[in-house]
Formats: C-alpha cells, structure tokens, sequence
C-alpha cells in the first residue's frame, strides 16, 4: 500500500483527487491540503507526497526542499509542470518525479508507483530534454575545467559571492538569496551579476555547474 498526501492550492481539485485517487486498491490517501504546512504537521507515515506547482511564493519549491531534507521524509512528485525549466528546477531541489499540466489520471498514477518504488518519474518528452541538459552541463564543466581552477584558486570571488554561488547552485531566486542572508534584494542581484561575470558563464544554471565542478576548493 503506498501512503500519499495531496499539497495543491484549489480545494475543489484537492478533494477531486482524493476522490479518484482512492479507487485505486495500490493507493491509500492519508491526507489532502491546500496549505503545505498542514502536510509537515503529519504523524502519519507518508510514502509520496503530490505537490501541485502553483502553490503561492514558491511554495512547491519550498516544501520540496524541506521534505528532501527531512529524515525518512516523503518523497515527492511536482504536479502542474508545464516546462523544462520548471522541471530541472524541481530535480534539483530534490523531487523524484513531474507530472505535466496536461496529464491524466493514469499518468498520475503510475508516476505514483514509480516513485513509490524508487524510480524517477518524467514524462518521456521531459526525460529527453533533461538528457540533453546533462549533456550540455557535462561539456560546460569540461570547457572551463582549467578556467575555473584559476578563478577559484585565485579566489576571483569573495567570500560573500561564494556564499550565493552556492544558494544558487541550491536552486535558490534572488529573492530568497536576499531572505537566507539578510541582505537587500538588489544588493543580491548586483552579486549575482558579478558572479556570471567572473565565472564568464551567461546562466545562473550555467553557474551552478562551476560550483559543482569546483565546491572541493571553496
């Protein structure tokens, strides 16, 4: 039996998957939210946790994060993703699977029991768009290999832009850069500028490679 809880903003969705989800002999629903917290309150052993994209402030982000964290925590399936960004976004915040806007019930469900049975869940035209970043991420780090030996050994970046290089590598917006380190919001996003700059890189995803190309010298 695979214990699920249900995180999305719109009640009326909430209990209609509840509803559907509950026909399925495999499934048990412990519980349906619109708020995530009422999720990180339970007592009850959670094997999957849906979490719809649209929840406000970057909830999903948010909550995903904090259940990646979380010893023996659920692991968790974003529901409402519409593109590859989004996707990667939510891999490497550490959710096992995506479920598209425009998936159906048995979509759903099997993304359910892949997880549940420690798989990744994607949909096959996302898995190939994230191949294929992986791909272009692996010839980046190649690339500036040696360039970055330098950068970092000559400690081109200050203490504080380390700091954020490795928030931004984390998956973290400029916003909650600011948040985590008390810091204004422009004064965050002038250290991210400078931080494309003397990684030469365009990206902040591109950012993020160098700093798992080269975090054993920070």
């Amino acid at each position: 039996m695979i214990n699920i809880y249900s995180v999305t903003p719109n009640r009326l969705v909430c209990d209609l998957l509840q509803t559907v989800l509950s026909t399925d002999a495999e499934i048990n629903v412990v519980g349906c939210s619109t708020d995530e917290g009422d999720l990180l309150q339970q007592d009850v052993d959670i094997d999957v946790a849906l979490v719809h994209a649209d929840l406000q402030s970057d909830g999903a982000l948010k909550l995903t994060r904090h259940l990646n964290k979380t010893p023996d925590g659920p692991r968790v399936i974003v529901v409402g993703v519409s593109n590859e960004e989004q996707v990667l976004r939510y891999l490497e915040a550490g959710a096992s699977g995506c479920v598209r806007n425009a998936a159906d019930v048995d979509e759903l469900v099997q993304a359910i029991r892949m997880v549940a049975d420690r798989e990744v869940a994607l949909p096959p035209t996302f898995a190939a768009l994230v191949m294929e970043r992986v791909a272009d991420l692996a010839a980046l780090c190649q690339q500036l290999g040696g360039q970055l030996d330098r950068s970092f050994n000559q400690r081109a970046l200050t203490r504080r832009e380390r700091e954020i290089l490795k928030l931004m590598a984390k998956g973290y917006g400029n916003r909650e850069i600011a948040e985590q380190l008390t810091i204004q919001l422009g004064t965050a996003k002038n250290h991210v500028h400078n931080i494309l700059d003397k990684l030469c890189v365009s990206s902040r995803r591109d950012a993020a490679a160098c700093w798992s190309l080269a975090a054993n010298q920070l």
